[in-house]
């Protein structure tokens, strides 16, 4: 049997780099200071309860039978592990917690393709980069336009990385933004469980509306 952890997550601030102000800047304008700051705080929260989640499966299987399937990362080996690190360095939950599973003895998979995540980061940089109201309106509408298409063509890539990789007895660690739609990708032969530990309001919003 082939069994997977599957984590809808919420990046936290240090996941977003150079994206990262532009992105509270937005959440602030929104919702307001202190209801953004609470977010972020409650964010940290879930994080921790889905640490202890995954300490509490983790020990009821062999180190070397657990695989790591991480959002955002194209790269496995020395070069994602050094990612892993660098991130993790940066302050970023979702990526002290790979690290420390790397650590005990799990394996790293890549799970994105390096050629859809450069072709969305510049549709995204390019309306982090807008300064006037009609340079933004037009990358908005581009970003619009291709990032659904994008994230079906990511979807697709990640769940075959799955159904390729995960092999008999092994258990997989998935950590993906809420916004994507892998589990129905999936081979039948694997079992799911869906564990969503991030449930504030505004993040319950955030996913309402698909971001």
């Amino acid at each position: 049997m082939r069994k997977l952890l599957y984590f809808p997550i919420i990046h936290d601030q240090a996941d977003m780099g150079s994206l990262e102000t532009k992105i509270s800047q937005e959440g602030e304008r929104k919702y307001g200071q202190a209801a953004w700051k609470d977010h972020l705080k409650q964010v940290q929260i879930s994080w921790n309860r889905l640490q202890n989640k995954i300490k509490q499966q983790f020990d009821d299987v062999p180190a070397d039978k657990v695989k790591i399937y991480q959002d955002g990362l194209p790269e496995a080996g020395e070069i994602g592990l050094k990612i892993i690190k660098e991130v993790a360095k940066r302050g970023s939950k979702n990526y002290q917690i790979v690290e420390d599973l790397l650590r005990k003895g799990a394996q790293l998979e890549k799970a994105e393709s390096k050629e859809l995540l450069i072709q969305e980061y510049n549709y995204l940089s390019r309306l982090r980069d807008a300064t006037t109201p009609v340079e933004q309106l037009n990358a908005l509408l581009v970003y619009q336009e291709k990032a659904q298409e994008l994230l079906n063509k990511r979807d697709d890539y990640i769940a075959n990385r799955i159904n390729i990789t995960l092999k008999y007895d092994e258990l997989g660690i998935a950590f993906f933004g809420s916004k994507h739609s892998i589990i129905d990708r999936l081979n039948k032969d694997i079992t799911v469980t869906r564990i969503q530990e991030f449930k504030d309001k505004i993040t319950i919003d955030l996913i309402n509306q698909g971001l």
